[in-house]
């Protein structure tokens, strides 16, 4: 489109949502009507974030990039403002910018090219500060545990520690709390005279853990079950049994897979989910120009809630690496629901194509705007990594159709395919009828990263930032 005729958009972002919970993707709960009917006049994509936890997933979405090509490892680092991000392709059009809310962007730049940072609840800009992250993941240390903060972890997942946590550590800072502020600011930036188009970025905390909505919102999702298997399953590797520690996952096991916890977590889930949704509801209600606008709805990550036995995210089983993804607006084909991968290194150049908007150099994504018009989605390869809190060594995983091998650098490695297995419990990697497609995938994974570059990079910043926060927590005077 030119000039004045080009539209807004509106994306939309929470934290630790895995698509299964929405109904557009199956879920028969009805907790999602407002994402639902965004849905059916849009496009549903089979999508996967680029890293299962929320400073690189974040910092992949915005700049089309891996994380590890910026150098974001974990959630206390920072990417070099020199990286450029969809606000700066979008500035390129006289586009005003703006983020409402989290975006977990750490250090001083909290822009990344954004005009606006609005409803900044959390000042990420101290980014060593001990009260936020104590220290970025040394791999050097064992597991054992999150001490840095440890009520965000099993005991999160346990009705009577979760409500505590809230009561106790939280008060007033409740995730709802927070996102009443972030949506009465995106309701107001919305309600704004705007003489041009506008990129908008809201982005919400839930329904991260820990869980907690109004009892009578729990009460209409009471014995509500998601299209997942809650049950413990044997840990396939290093990957798993590290982040098992991290997570204090087999501290709590038998109180968090308790039948009547798990009622009390989906339920409390499933109630924050509502209270998400009926916020998308209020934005797509309160848009300048329904008709001129593309949406778009996505999570940065998605949340284990008890798959094998396993909680929060970093894991790259599907229900820690998949996340919903609608795009609908004008132009776009409704009731499209696309089975080819996608993953959020995708929604730069895709945005960009449909407003004429530069893109970058160097992306990974791919331009997915062919499918929002009825095309096909090209295939490609979907790369997603984690190198941060509770591993001890990079970890990559590639997706090509209904197959997804992972790389544990040094330790393992892993094939399932998620097409005859989706609840991933056949590992393939040792069965010699899969060897060809084992040594192919793996082969195509290090054409596009090198993991000894990568553990290079990663252990020398921990060290750098090690330092910084020595120094940052030595007594003063």
């Amino acid at each position: 489109m030119d000039g004045p005729g080009r539209p807004d958009v509106l994306v939309i972002e929470c934290d630790s949502l895995p698509p299964d919970l929405v109904g557009a993707y199956g879920d028969p709960n009805g907790a999602t009507p407002h994402i639902d009917a965004l849905a059916a006049g849009g496009v549903r994509f089979d999508a996967s974030c680029n890293a299962p936890l929320c400073t690189p997933s974040r910092a992949s979405m915005m700049t089309g990039r891996l994380g590890s090509r910026l150098d974001c490892f974990d959630n206390a680092s920072e990417f070099s403002s020199e990286h450029p991000t969809i606000a700066h392709a979008f500035r390129a059009l006289g586009y005003a910018t703006a983020i409402v809310g989290k975006m977990h962007f750490i250090g001083n730049d909290q822009h990344h090219g954004f005009d606006e940072r609005i409803a900044l609840d959390t000042d990420y800009s101290r980014g060593y500060d001990p009260q936020l992250y104590a220290l970025a993941y040394d791999w050097d240390t064992p597991s054992a545990g999150n001490l840095n903060s440890p009520q965000m972890m099993g005991g999160s997942y346990v009705a009577e520690e979760s409500s505590g946590a809230y009561r106790t550590r939280y008060s007033r800072e409740l995730h709802d709390a927070r996102d009443a502020r972030i949506h009465e600011a995106a309701l107001e930036y919305l309600g704004r005279d705007h003489d041009g188009p506008f990129l908008a970025v809201v982005s919400y905390h839930a329904p991260h853990n820990p869980f907690w909505a109004p009892d009578d919102e729990v009460a209409r999702f009471r014995g509500a079950r998601p299209l997942l298997r809650p049950e413990a399953a044997p840990e396939a590797g290093a990957m798993d049994r590290w982040l098992n520690d991290f997570h204090y996952a087999r501290e709590v096991r038998q109180r968090f897979m308790a039948p009547e916890n798990l009622r009390w977590m989906y339920a409390t889930v499933y109630a924050m989910i509502a209270e998400l949704d009926r916020r998308v509801g209020e934005l797509i209600a309160a848009l300048p120009r329904p008709d001129a606008t593309i949406v778009v709805f996505v999570s940065d990550h998605g949340d284990m809630l008890g798959d094998r036995g396993m909680l929060q995210k970093r894991a790259f089983y599907e229900r820690s690496v998949r996340v919903p993804l609608v795009i609908g607006g004008p132009g776009v084909v409704p009731g499209i629901r696309t089975r080819v991968p996608v993953s959020l290194v995708d929604l730069l150049p895709t945005l960009s194509a449909l407003v004429g908007a530069p893109v970058p150099p160097e992306l990974d994504g791919v331009d997915l705007s062919p499918a929002l018009r009825g095309g096909a989605v090209p295939r490609h390869p979907i790369v997603a990594e984690y190198h941060g809190e509770g591993v001890h060594a990079p970890c990559f995983l590639l997706r090509d159709g209904t197959h997804k091998y992972t790389l544990v650098h040094g330790y393992d490695e892993h094939l399932y395919d998620i097409g005859d297995d989706p609840g991933e419990r056949r590992d393939l990697a040792g069965d010699p009828a899969h060897a060809a497609l084992l040594r192919s995938l793996r082969s195509r994974l290090l054409r596009v990263v090198d993991p000894e570059a990568v553990a290079r990079r990663a252990r020398a910043s921990q060290r750098r930032r090690a330092f910084i926060h020595r120094a940052w927590s030595a007594p003063v005077g």
